[in-house]
């Protein structure tokens, strides 16, 4: 069987990639192009070099293989570099063996009949992969866009501009049954004197606390090119996060 150079090269570099790629999905890292294509390097040289240590292959595969997952985790720390080796390694298992076994391979994919095939439908998955995460990942982006807003909170001639949340967990309402919003105290300092409107007990995932209650005369929230204006409007005063400093009911 001729078997050509090029061929090789593409079938292995290809599927090594892809086997770099998929573990960094796997382990749910963040995928670094330069050590997956590094790693493939050094995998596409030991393709090359099969045939002429034929005798003892499996004794210099499995440190290659080492080395190729320590490639994709450097500056990583050891329990990274562990499960890189098992998926790197559980990867090659199965998929090296299904196209071998699909393909005609012999050792690795050097008898392969069809050379470039390996390659081609490699990079098939890859694309399919990388478009796929990238949906997913502008659909998630606009879900979380959609959580958040900003909201400007009025007091007469007084005004703020703070970030805010939309929060489902939200379920708070005064003695009214009307909705309340969670605010920073530190901001809402800015707004001057507001008008006391009690206390009320919150429980929490960290436990239960008492909030001041007051009222906010108004407030605008501005999100995905809307604006809603909200009037005489109940704020529990608490410590919030940098990220946001207003918690709104989600609806």
């Amino acid at each position: 069987m001729i078997v050509y150079v090029e061929a090789v090269i593409i079938d292995n570099f290809c599927f090594d990639f892809l086997l770099g790629y998929m573990t960094y999905l796997f382990t749910k890292q963040k995928v670094r192009y330069l050590p997956i294509a590094l790693s493939a390097l050094v995998g596409c040289v030991f393709a090359l070099l099969f045939p002429l240590i034929r005798s003892f292959g499996l004794i210099v595969k499995i440190p290659i293989l080492f080395f190729c997952t320590l490639l994709l985790t450097l500056k990583r720390s050891l329990r990274t570099y562990l499960k890189n080796t098992f998926v790197y390694a559980t990867l090659t298992f199965l998929l090296s063996g299904v196209i071998s076994f699909l393909l005609g391979g012999e050792e690795g994919f050097i008898g392969i009949k069809w050379g470039g095939v390996v390659g081609a439908a490699s990079v098939g998955v890859f694309v399919t992969l990388y478009i796929a995460r990238q949906v997913i990942g502008l659909i998630k982006e606009r879900k979380t866009a959609s959580k958040y807003a900003t909201a400007e909170l009025i007091n007469g001639e007084k005004s703020i501009k703070i970030n805010a949340l939309y929060d489902s967990g939200n379920l708070l309402t005064d003695e009214n049954g009307e909705g309340v919003v969670v605010t920073d105290l530190r901001y809402i300092e800015a707004l001057g004197k507001l008008s006391a409107f009690g206390e009320m007990c919150v429980h929490t995932a960290s436990g239960s606390k008492v909030l001041t209650l007051v009222k906010i005369p108004e407030i605008r929230i501005y999100s995905e090119e809307q604006e809603n204006i909200l009037f005489n409007v109940t704020a529990a005063l608490s410590d919030l996060p940098k990220e946001y400093a207003l918690i709104l009911p989600c609806e």
